[in-house]
């Protein structure tokens, strides 16, 4: 059992009382105003390559990890056009480091959580879990129609996104053909973040990583890998959340980052990252078909592009993820954490854990079983959800103060922005965390949540009980 030190509770008592920045986000886009500039950039051409500039600090430059080295390597050109319809502002850079392989049977590790395509028809992925029916559904027919050779390539780029309206063709700038480098290696996503911050300097970075995710599940070497965020299939690695966190401190850190891939807006993930990211977007549920919509991102960015601090940033992540998921109809999440309000949120819930541990164990399994669960094998449930179910359960004053206190301080402290659409998240509130209703999983110890917090002390306790 981990146990609060003193200056554990002095770092309680000093930001429990500093009053939070309120961030004014009411002016991002609505879902009617992001349909109308989605439109609009049909026929318009936003920003145009220029290659002077490229070297000239800006205000944000945009990375994009991209690794469609495994079956997802159709998505890649589909999302680098989604990114062109709108292209970067005059002073933000986008870049990419994209991996591409020939087509590739689809893996599946088991359960029944297919993806859905939005609006209806086949299941199929995009980063989230392969469906068992990939091999049944035409690629070419989803592609978005991309017909030219600028997407029949494999290997990894890097190129440098430029606008170009509903143009099918890429027309972003190659930089660099890489050849096949491992894009499951965590190295791989340093060295591409340092090259970045290098050629295109900016005053804010942004870094989202793009492929299928697990949560905070450790890597299992393939072939395939199946666990981290990340999969290359020709290598057989990922990148594990331990090497995430390592990969992201070792580019110097970024001001947003940001997973498009599964399960990953856990408390486990995001403590991993609070030293390196100022704020972390991601999604607690399994990500739909087809991912982030990088054009309704983009929207909100070009509409907030004369204010676009990091929170404002994050909202237009959040907001353009809700607004094309709304549009269609189905259920999805996504938000963004404060990572400066992580380390109390681990302490409070530590002292949370004393006396749950205390309470009748059927009544806390009771709401851990009716809390918001995520599909996939992270073992995820929504913390809040789970925590209110607690609260509303439980005869003991002390239990229901501190369930209290670990609440207020994720809504105030934590939990940015949300943008769960559909019924079925109702009751997800914006973080995910490891609550099992099998045994516990050892791998859990290798975390730094686990090491430095009592979260492992509490699960071990409930699933053993």
């Amino acid at each position: 059992m981990k146990k609060t030190c003193m200056n554990e509770l002095l770092l309680i008592s000093t930001l429990l009382t500093t009053s939070a920045a309120a961030q004014n986000l009411d002016g991002l886009l609505s879902v009617k105003d992001i349909a109308i500039r989605i439109k609009s950039a049909e026929i318009s051409v936003p920003i145009p390559f220029r290659p002077k500039n490229t070297r000239a600090q800006k205000q944000w430059t945009i990375m994009v990890f991209m690794n469609g080295k495994n079956d997802l390597s159709g998505y890649v050109t589909s999302d680098m056009n989604e990114m062109e319809k709108f292209g970067p502002t005059e002073n933000i850079n986008i870049v990419t480091q994209a991996g591409r392989m020939r087509e590739v049977p689809s893996y599946y590790p088991g359960g029944g959580y297919d993806d859905t395509f939005p609006g209806g028809g086949p299941t199929i992925p995009h980063p989230g879990w392969p469906s068992p029916n990939w091999l049944s559904v035409s690629r070419d027919a989803r592609e978005v129609g991309v017909p030219d050779a600028s997407a029949n390539w494999t290997g990894v780029r890097r190129y440098l996104v430029a606008g170009d309206g509903d143009n099918p063709a890429l027309s972003s700038t190659m930089l660099a053909d890489l050849g096949k480098v491992d894009m499951g290696d965590y190295r791989q996503l340093i060295d591409f973040g340092n090259w970045a911050k290098r050629n295109y300097p900016a005053k804010r970075y942004m870094l989202i990583v793009w492929n299928h995710g697990t949560g905070w599940k450790d890597r299992i070497p393939g072939p395939p890998p199946a666990r981290g965020i990340s999969y290359d299939y020709e290598t057989g690695n990922a990148i594990s959340t331990v090497d995430l966190g390592r990969a992201v401190r070792g580019m110097g850190g970024v001001d947003i980052y940001a997973s498009d891939a599964c399960l990953m807006q856990m408390a486990e993930v995001a403590y991993e990252l609070k030293d390196a990211a100022g704020i972390i977007v991601g999604s607690e549920e399994t990500e739909p078909a087809d991912g982030w919509s990088y054009d309704h991102f983009l929207a909100q960015v070009h509409a907030n592009k004369t204010g676009l601090t990091p929170e404002v940033m994050a909202a237009a992540a959040v907001d353009g993820y809700k607004a094309f998921y709304e549009e269609q109809g189905v259920a999805a999440t996504q938000s963004a954490l404060r990572a400066s309000g992580l380390e109390v949120f681990r302490i409070l819930l530590d002292q949370w854990a004393e006396p749950a541990m205390k309470e009748n164990p059927a009544l806390i399994k009771k709401a851990r079983d009716s809390s918001t669960g995520f599909r996939g094998t992270a073992g995820s449930r929504d913390l809040i959800h789970f925590l209110e179910l607690v609260r509303a359960a439980t005869a003991s004053a002390d239990l229901k103060a501190r369930t209290s206190a670990v609440i207020d301080h994720l809504r105030s402290r934590v939990i940015l922005h949300n943008g769960a659409t559909g019924a079925r998240f109702a009751n997800a509130y914006g973080v995910a965390a490891y609550l099992p209703s099998y045994r516990y999983e050892p791998a859990y110890d290798e975390l730094a949540w686990a090491k430095e917090g009592g979260w492992d002390d509490f699960v071990k306790w409930i699933t053993a009980n």
